[in-house]
């Protein structure tokens, strides 16, 4: 049964008998095709509820904070466990992942996980980073994940493991416009190993619960990955360069949905930085690297027209509107008036709103 508004249930409920009325539907279909639907809970009440748990929530946790150097540190374990213990007992108790209640003491319960971690490896003095600290709280969320299939935990990982990346320096994000030859030989391209490991976790994680987000999130975890290591193999330049080729090609892949948007998305992300000539470093661009540059981006354009006449036009065009911007801004905007720049940007900006409402019409 799937839950609606209570305005969009009495304007299904208006149309049922306006269908009655022209005999399109029987008085036993409309109530067949009414029944499928339900009205939603109030929202005032959810919202007071929520609001309610949360302040005694936040009450108890006060209270013990208030008191927590008084306490003794196998009473502050247990503190910790017995809340681990009731969040997940609740969850049993609120029909599990089904309902909403369910899912937030599931994910309540994995954030006391993390926080007793930390508290107890300072209690007792244990000396463990903060990476490997995050590293125990990435194996009780993705087993987790796999057990419950819980998609609020599959994002919980992908951030926890977004933090525990660049905490151990997996993860560069300058690395592509500062670092202008190997530093590192293509043997250690896999290394850290741990840190490949975790991105072919976090996709078996996204196999069980298949949330578009969730693969949006993982691709940029690993194109994240995938950069920072190249960067290191190869130079930022010719990494760019690499994964904007690797995303023209996918962007043709008319048989894998997914792949081929992954691509375009890829080349406009990546075709992009190419566009500012500081990103053209060493010694084969540094001389010519505002040719380079603006050879680059009428590639680039040009590819996106390709892509808008397959069909692609929102993604297309959206990156021909952002590269023509980045131009304008950079170069036209500072020899006209302001009046007249934000004029022209506006006028753009109404087409494209325009064009995209009737295309979505």
């Amino acid at each position: 049964m799937l839950s609606i508004r209570k305005r969009e249930y009495d304007f299904l409920v208006s149309e049922a008998e306006t269908w009655q009325e022209q005999e399109i539907i029987s008085s036993d279909q409309a109530e067949r095709i009414l029944s499928l639907y339900d009205v939603k809970a109030n929202n005032l009440r959810n919202i007071l509820l929520t609001a309610g748990g949360v302040l005694l929530l936040l009450g108890f946790v006060s209270f013990i904070a208030a008191h927590w150097h008084e306490l003794n540190k196998l009473l502050r374990v247990g503190i910790i466990s017995f809340a681990y213990v009731l969040s997940l007992t609740a969850y049993f108790f609120t029909g599990k992942s089904e309902t909403k209640t369910g899912k937030v003491f599931l994910l309540l319960s994995s954030i006391i996980f993390g926080s007793g971690v930390f508290l107890i490896t300072r209690m007792y003095d244990i000396k463990l980073s903060f990476s490997e600290v995050l590293g125990y709280w990435l194996i009780e969320i993705i087993s987790v994940s796999l057990i419950t299939r819980d998609n609020w935990h599959v994002y919980l990982s992908q951030l926890v493991a977004l933090i525990w990346l660049n905490d151990t320096e997996a993860i560069n994000f300058w690395a592509l416009q500062f670092i202008n030859t190997a530093r590192v030989s293509v043997l250690e391209f896999f290394s850290p190993v741990s840190a490949f490991a975790l991105i072919i976790f976090l996709w078996l994680v996204w196999n069980f619960t298949r949330e578009r987000l969730a693969f949006i999130v993982n691709m940029f975890l690993t194109l994240l990955l995938l950069s920072s290591r190249m960067s290191l193999c190869f130079g930022g330049t010719w990494t760019l360069i690499i994964l904007a080729i690797s995303g023209a090609l996918m962007s043709f892949m008319k048989n894998f949905p997914d792949i081929e948007i992954l691509g375009l998305l890829m080349l406009g992300l990546f075709g992009l930085l190419l566009t500012w000539p500081e990103f053209w470093r060493g010694e084969l661009f540094a001389v010519h690297k505002d040719v380079f540059a603006v050879i680059n981006a009428l590639i680039i354009a040009v590819l996106m027209l390709v892509n808008i006449y397959r069909g692609h036009s929102s993604t297309g065009i959206t990156f021909c509107v952002i590269l023509a911007s980045r131009y304008f801004f950079d170069h036209l905007f500072g020899y006209i008036p302001k009046a007249w720049g934000f004029t022209l940007t506006g006028i753009i900006l109404l087409g494209a709103g325009v064009y995209f409402g009737r295309k979505k019409r």
